[in-house]
């Protein structure tokens, strides 16, 4: 099969001629192992390791062209301070800038609102009541033409690339409640809910249409698999009841586009699932990837039991297994991922990217394991 037929198999409970590993890295800094520059190398390289892999194409949404973006460095280059000016009305933000965030410092240009770091170091958020919602609308524009050129070359770079190595094109999407944690901070996200839901509610919905208007018109060129981020929409951070609210909506309306352009739909989510099964078992994507099997009190028999006729994309903890581990623990965990998930409707993987610093006589390990049962 070539990785194409075989991922796509998988993650359609189909059989396959071996059971797939599929996971990144990690690039920054990136590992000894993961020393190509491009990502026709990357690729060429996944090949000769025998591993499948699909060419990302991502959503793009950046400002409209009316809004005037300012970047100010204040206390002496410690404080970042972003004013957005919109036909709509001015935002402005204020983040510690720290040692360990080097892409906040010294910028020319905005730093984009779609970053992790951003959580724990706001000093002023952006969005600070339902008033600055009409200038929310023009940093998250319905239609903008900048976006459209940018997927449509994105697009054509990936298929010809997919093309050349037979693998799927994949959609990553970025929608969803995970922009509550990276306006707010993930504690304040849910003090918001809490006390203003009107307002966490409006958010989302202005987020959310515009990266459903962007994922439909990427499906309109043609992709093999849309990949959907939940790292924040679980029950980790959210009550059962607030996630089937504020996430199953636009997930819902996220899986129907994808099934009708004839796509397989993935969805990430590594902790907080048992809690959630019922809502999940209710929503028809493909596969669910990511699930840690070691913190969070995951149970991967009853999430199987809980999830019939989807796949997953999973098995083993970057952390623990690839990063604290020894050899011999790895191959027992693989060994585990095996007899926990069968070998039809599975993935070898897991949720975060490859780091530098972990063994590589562990990443070694996993996969002599994987070769030794994948069959």
């Amino acid at each position: 099969m070539t990785t194409k037929e075989r991922l796509l198999a998988a993650i359609r409970c189909e059989k396959v001629d071996h059971v797939p590993i599929s996971m990144h890295f990690w690039h920054d800094p990136a590992p000894a192992r993961a020393s190509w520059g491009s990502e026709r190398e990357r690729l060429a390289m996944f090949r000769e390791w025998e591993w499948d892999t699909a060419v990302g194409v991502r959503t793009s949404v950046t400002p409209s062209k009316e809004v005037q973006i300012e970047v100010r460095y204040e206390d002496d280059g410690n404080v970042l301070h972003q004013i957005w000016r919109t036909p709509a009305g001015t935002l402005e933000e204020r983040l510690r800038v720290t040692d360990d965030w080097p892409e906040a410092k010294g910028r020319s240009r905005y730093l984009p609102i779609l970053d992790d770091f951003r959580a724990p170091r706001y000093l002023e958020r952006l969005i600070k009541s339902a008033d600055d919602l009409p200038a929310l609308e023009y940093l998250f524009p319905l239609d903008n033409p900048a976006d459209s050129d940018a997927m449509v070359r994105d697009h054509q770079h990936a298929r010809a690339l997919a093309e050349e190595f037979e693998a799927p094109v994949s959609i990553d999407h970025w929608g969803g409640m995970d922009w509550l944690t990276w306006l707010y901070g993930a504690a304040e996200a849910v003090m918001l809910v809490m006390d203003d839901r009107s307002l966490a509610e409006r958010v989302l919905a202005i987020i959310n249409a515009t990266y459903q208007s962007r994922l439909e018109s990427l499906l309109e060129l043609g992709v093999d698999m849309v990949e959907r981020r939940g790292w924040y929409e679980t029950a980790a951070y959210w009550s059962p009841a607030i996630v089937q609210d504020l996430a199953k909506p636009f997930l819902q309306r996220e899986i129907d586009a994808t099934h009708r352009a004839g796509a397989a739909h993935v969805y990430l989510m590594d902790t907080g699932i048992v809690p959630l099964l019922p809502m999940l078992a209710s929503l028809p994507f493909d596969c669910l990837l990511g699930i840690e099997p070691v913190h969070g009190s995951q149970d991967p028999a009853k999430i199987r039991r809980g999830l019939p006729g989807k796949s997953f994309w999973c098995g083993i903890s970057g952390p623990e297994h690839l990063g604290r581990g020894t050899p011999e623990s790895v191959a027992r965990a693989v060994e585990r991922a095996f007899a926990d998930y069968g070998k039809i409707g599975f993935i070898l993987g897991m949720a975060v990217g490859i780091r530098h610093n972990w063994p590589p006589e562990n990443l070694e390990a996993c996969e002599r394991a994987w070769r030794r049962l994948r069959a």
